[in-house]
């Protein structure tokens, strides 16, 4: 079992922040460290084998990592990428002055960001913890849910321009919980629910609208979705190279070209119980044998 110092914030909200550690402990000895100066006074009880580098680091914005990491150790290195749509250069600038062993990203520009580094990159993707995100109860309040943020760089817009349509066809029994990013600020904050309370809501809908986000990431909602056995995903196409083999069409998942097929679509599955019930079934089995925290670990720990 791999001994590993891990640089991380735990106090992030993102549930991947901490689930990552949770689910590494599984198969990995971890201690965590907030000092990017890591230095055998760290080490000194620990003996790790190598340095990970968390989520928390490269998420600063548009700026490069605000740290001079030293690594007196001489341990090997890795480092997860955090979000791609923003800073990227300057960030690809500064793991490339770390020459890590490997850099992970969910992001499915991996070749690119290795062509420009020279440093190995591989993809690897969040999941969500299905002991939180599960079935419930068997009541539904909501038709669709549609909930996040709405930024303009998302996809050409289309959260917004879905947004505006559901709003001027006033459809019943759709939650609607949505925060307008605009020029580096939100227009209001979203409301704020635990990991239960998020969970629940979710399962209480029968469809759960979702969108790659910026840089055409695959957010962990995708996952907290499917593991909740009761929402079916209505989701926008992509290209095979952003979803690979996670998100498949009319399997386990409902695929959309604009806010006009959105609502089509919307309409057609929630007048159809039992083709809706089939994908979310569909959705719920393959994310437990392919999509669980656990198989995506195991796939980073084979890297490592």
């Amino acid at each position: 079992m791999k001994n590993i110092l891990y640089i991380e914030n735990t106090k992030k909200s993102c549930n991947y922040y901490i689930d990552t550690i949770i689910f590494l402990r599984k198969y990995a000895n971890i201690k965590i460290c907030k000092d990017p100066f890591v230095s055998s006074i760290e080490n000194k009880n620990f003996n790790a084998d190598l340095i990970i580098i968390g989520y928390d680091i490269t998420d600063c914005g548009e700026n490069r990592p605000n740290i001079k990491f030293k690594n007196d150790l001489n341990l090997p290195l890795f480092i997860i990428l955090n979000k791609e749509y923003a800073g990227l250069k300057k960030k690809l600038e500064w793991i490339k002055e770390l020459n890590p062993k490997i850099c992970f990203s969910v992001q499915h520009e991996v070749e690119k960001y290795e062509e420009m580094t020279r440093i190995p990159f591989k993809r690897i993707m969040w999941s969500a913890d299905h002991n939180i995100f599960k079935k419930y109860d068997d009541i539904y309040k909501y038709d669709l849910l549609f909930q996040g943020v709405i930024r303009k760089e998302q996809t050409n817009d289309l959260r917004n321009k879905i947004y505006n349509k559901l709003i001027s066809l006033k459809f019943p029994r759709i939650e609607l919980n949505v925060s307008f990013y605009n020029n580096g600020k939100l227009s209001k904050k979203l409301y704020e629910l635990s990991n239960e309370e998020y969970a629940r809501k979710m399962n209480h809908a029968k469809i759960c609208f979702s969108t790659t986000g910026p840089a055409d990431l695959v957010s962990p909602r995708f996952f907290e979705i499917m593991a909740g056995n009761k929402s079916m995903i209505l989701c926008n196409r992509m290209d095979e190279k952003v979803y690979e083999d996670m998100l498949i069409d009319k399997f386990n998942c409902i695929m959309y070209e604009d806010e006009n097929d959105f609502i089509e679509k919307f309409v057609y599955y929630i007048s159809n119980e039992g083709e809706r019930l089939k994908i979310v079934l569909n959705a719920y089995k393959y994310f437990m044998e392919k999509l669980t925290w656990d198989v995506q670990i195991k796939k980073m720990l084979n890297y490592l």
